[in-house]
Formats: structure tokens, C-alpha cells, sequence
């Protein structure tokens, strides 16, 4: 009988346990599954395409303090919280979608790393022309000096004078009076080089904000429009309030200034088609002063070329001088865009190495996507967009001049002088 006592102990506590497990598998939520550890999977690096010389492998090495980190990106998150100041569906025309902000990242991490290995179309850079004499001078134009001055400037890090009045621009918020301040600096400078600007409003809940406008008319056909847009405001990853500190060096100041530069460079070369360039606003609120003013762009009916976006293109910290060229997988026949860039960049030995992107990772998340929903060709213009390649400053106070790296921003404005050249039809 004493043998048998144990035996009977040991069943009862497996009894319970087993009505143990039952109740909790009960109280869990149909279709749910208990929590398993998760597993991470090495993904191989896709290569730049390859030059004549063969790939460039420097490019594939990740380099440690350029990396950012996607799996805490609610920390970017750009949901305007409940009771901000948000656009509604009236204030747009109902072509475009919305920035999506989900993960808060420029790019889709996810979406990279979904499409990293995918093949992309074979670009010829085969039978170039020489180089333009023209826009091998426009090249000179390119300041490291002044886009450094002009930089540090946007960021509040040299002081500025508008109109008589000192400032420092700590911010270019889309919600405080220094953006305001910010756009009039940017007006003094095209003043200077004797072009007019236009502040073109619009309004988002009946609150009045502008974009700024600069054309260089075409000599021959000024109805044929190439647009180049940038971004004037910034934010520090809280855009639905006036963040008093957010200098935007990178995002978008390399924009910015680079627009400023590429005016420069593009003013004297009596280019037969009109160029437009814009600087907008209310881009980290959802691409606000894009949609309104990609709007307007399609109720005139404007015979549009082509829209260039250039927004970030001053961090690059790893070898090779990766270039992305986003086309949104040849959205309204944009990848001719690309294959301009790729071109471009060989024929005048400029120093980058272009990588088109082939994915949807950029999709409603910059200036281009606009006009991308009215049936333009567009193409956005950046650095690398990956996991190990993306700059770890972004969106927060330490994104400033010292981190951006001013050679390579100096080589991705020659291809886009270049590119918006040709497309305004300078043969």
C-alpha cells in the first residue's frame, strides 16, 4: 500500500498541471500563439550594379557609426497624436495617399531588405557623348564653401540676417516663426544672384502656409516644365508641435543649400526648356506643400518634363559614394529618370556610384510622390536608404553640418545638374 501512496501523489500534480495548461490556453485569444523566441536571419548584401572596372566592394562593408536602428523606430513615429494640427482629405486633391509613416523611417526598412537580392534593369552606359564643355563649367560653379556657409546657417549654428534682423534658425519646424525666417534668408541669396522669387501659398485647415518658387525660363519652349524640389522645413521626430531645437542639416538642408547651388550653376546656360525649382513645406507634416502644390501643377495643365527631388543627400560615411535613385519600380515610366542618372554620372566622370533601388521603400515618403500621383515622371535623388548605410542623426538634434559629409553632396549636385540640364534639352 505505501508503494502505491507515491504513485498517486505524482498523478495528482499531473493532473493539475495539465488543468493548469487548459485554463491558460483557454483564456488565450482565438488564433493567438504562445510567444517564441525570435530568430534573426543573415541576409546577404546586394552589390551596386557593376562599372566597366567590375563592382566596387568597398561599398559593401558596413561601417559601425553608420548605422541605424530600425527596430525602435516608434520613436519616429509621425501619427499626428489626437488633437494636432493634421491636414484633412479636403485640403489635397484625392489622387495622393498620404505619407505613410508607419515605422517613422524615410524608407521601409522592410521593404529594402524584402527586395535587396531582386535583379533590376540592365542600364547601358555604353556609346556616351563627350562631356558638355558647358556643364563641365557649370560643375565649377559648385561651392563646398558656400554650401558649408549656407548649411550652418539653416542649422542655427552661424547667425543670420534678414532684412536687417539677426536670428539664429535652431529650428525650421513647419509650426515656428524661424521657418518663416529661413525662407527669407533662402530669398536674399536668389536675390543676390538676380533671380525672383515667389512665395506660392496654400493653405492646410484654413491655416496659410507658402512654398517658395524660383524659374529659370527657357529660351526656346518656356512651356515645357523640368521641376527640382527640396524641402525647406525640419524636424527633430516630433513635427506636430513647435519643436524649439531641430537643425535639419541633412534633412532637408543639403536640399536646400544644394538647390541654391544648382540655380547657380544652371542660371547662364540659356536652357531651352523652363526650369522650376521649389522649396517646400509641410513636408514632415505628410508632404503637404508638395500635394498642394503638385496640385495646382496639374489644374493648369502644365506640360511637365520630369520632377527631380533631391532631399538628404550630404551623409555618406562608407566608401564608394553610394547614390539612390528611386523610381518607385518605374512608376509613369520614371526609371528613364534613372537611366539618365546612371548615365550622366559615367559620361562626366562624376564620383558616385548609382544604385537604383528597384522597390516601393520611398513610396509616399518625399516631395516626388506628388507628382507621382498625377501621372509625372518623378524620381527622388538620396543616399543610401539600407539598414547599415542610413544616417543615425536623422531626425533628432545631432543632425547637423559636422556629420554630413560635404565631397560626396558636392558630386550627387554635378549629376543633378547634369540630368536637369539634359532633360531641359540642352544640346
Amino acid at each position: 500500500m505505501h508503494n502505491i501512496i507515491p504513485l498517486l501523489l505524482a498523478a495528482a500534480v499531473v493532473f493539475l498541471i495539465v488543468r493548469t495548461l487548459r485554463k491558460s490556453n483557454k483564456s488565450r485569444p482565438t488564433g493567438a500563439l504562445p510567444p517564441v523566441e525570435k530568430t534573426t536571419l543573415e541576409t546577404p548584401i546586394i552589390s551596386a550594379p557593376e562599372s566597366d572596372a567590375g563592382p566596387d566592394v568597398s561599398i559593401l562593408q558596413p561601417a559601425p557609426a553608420a548605422v541605424h536602428d530600425h527596430t525602435n523606430d516608434q520613436g519616429h513615429d509621425h501619427t499626428p497624436p489626437e488633437g494636432s494640427f493634421a491636414a484633412d482629405e479636403s485640403d489635397f486633391h484625392p489622387v495622393h495617399h498620404g505619407k505613410n509613416w508607419k515605422g517613422g523611417c524615410k524608407f521601409d526598412p522592410a521593404e529594402v531588405r524584402r527586395t535587396r537580392n531582386f535583379a533590376t534593369p540592365k542600364i547601358d552606359t555604353s556609346n556616351l557623348p563627350a562631356p558638355d564643355a558647358r556643364i563641365v563649367n557649370a560643375f565649377k560653379v559648385i561651392d563646398i564653401a558656400r554650401i558649408k556657409d549656407t548649411m550652418l546657417k539653416l542649422t542655427g549654428e552661424l547667425p543670420v540676417t534678414v532684412n536687417g534682423v539677426t536670428s539664429t534658425l535652431a529650428t525650421r519646424n513647419t509650426h515656428s516663426k524661424e521657418l518663416d525666417i529661413a525662407m527669407g534668408f533662402i530669398e536674399a541669396q536668389y536675390a543676390a544672384m538676380g533671380l525672383k522669387t515667389v512665395r506660392d501659398p496654400y493653405t492646410v485647415r484654413g491655416k496659410k502656409l507658402n512654398n517658395l518658387v524660383i524659374e529659370l525660363p527657357g529660351k526656346t519652349n518656356p512651356s515645357r516644365v523640368v521641376f527640382v524640389g527640396a524641402h525647406l522645413d525640419s524636424t527633430a521626430g516630433s513635427p506636430w508641435g513647435n519643436e524649439k531645437v531641430a537643425p535639419g542639416a541633412d534633412d532637408d538642408g543639403s536640399g536646400t543649400a544644394g538647390m541654391l547651388e544648382l540655380a547657380r550653376a544652371l542660371k547662364d546656360l540659356d536652357l531651352p526648356f523652363t526650369v522650376r525649382l521649389i522649396h517646400f513645406t509641410g513636408e514632415e507634416q505628410g508632404l503637404w506643400g508638395s500635394y498642394a502644390y503638385s496640385d495646382k501643377v496639374a489644374a493648369a495643365k502644365t506640360d511637365v518634363v520630369a520632377m527631380v527631388e533631391i532631399d538628404m543627400i550630404s551623409y555618406c560615411a562608407k566608401p564608394g559614394n553610394r547614390l539612390d535613385i528611386h523610381d518607385d519600380i518605374d512608376q509613369n515610366g520614371s526609371h528613364e529618370l534613372t537611366v539618365r542618372f546612371f548615365r550622366a554620372i559615367k559620361r562626366y566622370g562624376i564620383n558616385l556610384t548609382p544604385v537604383d533601388t528597384h522597390n516601393n521603400a520611398v513610396k509616399d515618403r518625399s516631395d516626388h510622390a506628388g507628382f507621382l500621383d498625377h501621372g509625372y515622371k518623378a524620381v527622388l535623388v538620396s543616399e543610401e536608404f539600407t539598414d547599415d548605410g542610413f544616417n543615425p542623426n536623422y531626425h533628432t538634434v545631432n543632425d547637423r553640418v559636422k556629420n554630413c559629409n560635404l565631397p560626396y553632396m558636392v558630386e550627387v549636385l554635378k549629376a543633378v545638374t547634369a540630368v536637369v540640364a539634359e532633360l531641359a534639352d540642352l544640346k
